[in-house]
């Protein structure tokens, strides 16, 4: 059977793209196409049977249900929309397709849609997946029942040279070096203090060919600056004279497999690791005036085939923590190029990781919302951990749709986990008791209303802000 989606149209001057079709268990082949229409067609007749403009942009992707009495279509403009086989009288056997919920979670096409028995999930150009599910098919509330958006990849874009105030951005095409601004005001909480020296823009860094910029890093020191592409791994030496900067590219750089899905350097400024596509690490040591030497190749035991996506290196240069797509975490002692362990394995992807630079402990965060914290020297979990696990973290931070996406730490006080999303910065103390879920999660601003004797009860281990600039 030959069916022509656009017979009907008369006088058509554009070109019609079927952009997706579904095959109905009773011979019903719906189609999504250019013009914004779904429409049902008789397979055996190639009749059309209904037909729904449910937008005037494109209908790109279209999913239906198991039970075959909803989909979901996904347009150009960013909306996805519902449409569900209803009775047409109340109590009727006969059934219509309608057009019952408009969603706008996206500010780009939505290429994929997929029908889970209690939700529909989009995912679009904007990098997003989100997760909306359908309160009517969700028996009691909990996890399943909040809407969830993951945004894509949890790479870092941004990284940061301490010692140096410089920040590295990565463009596709690009990196930019920027030396931080500094205020000389101190000032009490919510105010915005004046800047007295501006953010300045040192150099741009053109990526050669058409290839786009997997990761990048700058050293703590601000003197070495590397980047790699699906087939090239670069690595610059920078010099600051006066308010000027000059690069330097570094020559013969060892010859690795491409590409490198991660780069860090040691908190020293002294070694570089590059995370590979099969799981291992290579280390390279950073030599004067400008070069470097494959040192060594760290290998997790058991082999893997999965890239590494996240590292962490400790601050003593003593350890450092790999986390490759199978969701292990694989702890490397750096003072012999041995494995030292691997954290005990949990059911969700690591978003967030960093080692304390005072006691080895792995803080970890997974897209879960759950913290754990690992102690390397012990290889165990930490007692604040277990604590964290028995008495659960509150509701609230368990419904989040943002995952954590970089961990620090307070270098004042060691008790003090720093750790951000998109939306919110968050210190935990872990000199103060967990919340429960009948405790206000975000206290702050409640909390300075109170008298210092109230307050003392109110307080708990989050501290949470989202009026940041």
């Amino acid at each position: 059977q030959r069916i022509m989606v656009n017979h009907q149209v008369d006088k058509v001057k554009r070109e019609c793209v079927v952009w997706a079709i579904a095959l109905l268990s009773n011979g019903t082949v719906v189609s999504a196409d250019s013009f914004g229409r779904v429409q049902f067609w008789d397979w055996q007749q190639g009749t059309l049977t209904e037909s729904h403009t449910i937008s005037t942009s494109a209908a790109l992707s279209l999913a239906v249900s198991e039970r075959e009495d909803s989909m979901v279509v996904g347009t150009s403009t960013g909306a996805t929309y519902q449409l569900q086989l209803l009775p047409v009288k109340l109590g009727g056997s006969e059934k219509r397709w309608v057009r019952t919920k408009p969603f706008q979670f996206h500010t780009h096409d939505v290429r994929a849609v997929a029908h889970s028995p209690t939700a529909l999930i989009s995912g679009g150009l904007d990098a997003q997946l989100v997760i909306r599910p359908l309160m009517e098919r969700v028996q009691r509330k909990g996890y399943d029942t909040v809407l969830r958006k993951f945004t894509f990849p949890h790479r870092r874009l941004v990284s940061c040279a301490r010692k140096a105030r410089l920040l590295l951005f990565q463009f596709s095409q690009y990196l930019e070096l920027w030396r931080l601004g500094s205020t000389e005001e101190t000032g009490k909480d919510g105010e915005v203090l004046p800047v007295c020296r501006m953010p300045e823009h040192l150099v741009q860094l053109k990526s050669k060919g058409p290839e786009h910029i997997y990761c990048s890093c700058v050293s703590p020191c601000g003197t070495w600056l590397g980047y790699s592409t699906a087939s090239r791994f670069q690595l610059y030496r920078v010099r600051c004279d006066g308010d000027g900067v000059s690069l330097s590219k570094v020559p013969k750089v060892p010859k690795l497999l491409p590409p490198a899905y991660q780069l860090q350097f040691s908190a020293d400024s002294e070694s570089l690791f590059v995370a590979s596509a099969r799981g291992s690490v290579h280390v390279f040591q950073l030599l004067e005036p400008g070069g470097c030497k494959h040192l060594h190749t760290l290998q997790p035991p058991s082999g893997c085939s999965e890239a590494v996506y996240l590292l962490a290196p400790s601050a003593d240069g003593h350890w450092l923590a790999a986390v490759s797509g199978d969701w292990a975490i694989h702890i490397y002692n750096l003072k012999c190029f041995k494995h030292h362990c691997v954290v005990p394995t949990y059911g969700c992807a690591v978003s967030a990781l960093a080692i304390h630079p005072s006691t080895n402990n792995l803080v970890i965060a997974y897209s879960d919302q759950q913290l754990l914290e690992f102690s390397i020297p012990e290889r165990q979990y930490t007692s604040w951990s277990r604590a964290v696990q028995s008495r659960g973290l509150h509701r609230i931070w368990l419904e989040r749709d943002s995952p954590i996406t970089h961990i620090a730490f307070n270098p004042k006080n060691p008790s003090h986990i720093l750790l951000h999303d998109t939306y919110l910065l968050c210190i935990i103390d872990k000199s103060l008791p967990l919340p429960d879920d009948s405790a206000l999660l975000m206290n702050q601003s409640a909390l300075k209303q109170l008298p210092e004797t109230a307050r003392k009860r109110q307080l708990h281990a989050f501290k949470i802000c989202k009026k940041f600039q």
